[in-house]
């Protein structure tokens, strides 16, 4: 009795153990339908994006993107010809600010500071004592502070003019890869999203959507024209010196 019961007990184990050996197998079996079917979906999904990237684009995208480049050339234009009038105006002032400077045997024009103590040559380069005395520059010639800002209003002006000329390469760039007729989706996504990234800021300052009032750009501009027009021998005062702008010694 014992031993039929012992070996009942046996077989149902055994049952058992193979039944839950069984659902193993069919559990790991699902698990790997189920990766296989993941990693099909996402190779489907990769070659269709890449088939929809190397897809040439559309003509209705093609005309938009040329609306784009013509309204981002206008504004490039427009940005060009501010620039310039606003070179005219501050080379002129560099100019008359030279003209009055104290000039070294070697040529650079040369300030002292406000209070008389340091002296700073056009490239912003503070001189050693050895190298000059401030004392040796008139106190009617123009102050290291007025004479800084002129020079950075320069040197400003110039890097937005070439940051500008090369937007527009870019542009032109862009207009004759469109006129080529076969760009695709990859390389329209990528163009727009570069011209945009690297539009220079007084580009986008003139573009309909980002344009200043008129008002407030004059007043922008006469605001610039009184503090570095400072009289025209640029004479120091009685007032505290101006703190030094940054990235420049002061």
């Amino acid at each position: 009795m014992a031993l039929a019961m012992s070996e009942m007990l046996r077989r149902e184990f055994a049952v058992r153990a193979e039944a839950a050996a069984y659902e193993r197998f069919r559990q790991r079996e699902l698990d790997d339908r189920k990766r296989r079917d993941r990693e099909n979906s996402a190779e489907r999904g990769a070659d269709d994006s890449m088939d929809i990237a190397l897809a040439v684009i559309s003509v209705a995208e093609a005309d938009h993107f040329r609306v784009e480049l013509d309204t981002h050339d206008a504004a490039t234009v427009e940005a060009l010809q501010i620039n310039d009038a606003q070179l005219v105006q501050a080379r002129a002032r560099l100019e008359k600010l030279f003209a009055k400077a104290h000039v070294l045997p070697d040529g650079r024009r040369v300030f002292k500071t406000e209070d008389g103590t340091r002296v700073f040559d056009e490239n912003g380069q503070e001189l050693r004592s050895e190298q000059i005395d401030p004392g040796e520059i008139g106190d009617e010639r123009p102050r290291w502070e007025a004479a800084k800002t002129v020079i950075e209003e320069n040197k400003a002006l110039e890097k937005e003019r070439a940051d500008i000329l090369d937007y527009q390469q870019k542009l032109d760039e862009a207009r004759k890869r469109l006129d080529a007729g076969d760009m695709t989706k990859g390389e329209f996504d990528q163009l727009r999203k570069e011209l945009k990234a690297e539009m220079p800021d007084a580009v986008r300052e003139v573009l309909p959507e980002h344009a200043k009032e008129p008002a407030v750009q004059a007043d922008a501009n006469a605001a610039i024209d009184i503090e570095l027009d400072i009289a025209d021998d640029m004479v120091p005062t009685a007032a505290a010196p101006k703190p030094p702008m940054p990235g420049m010694p002061g």
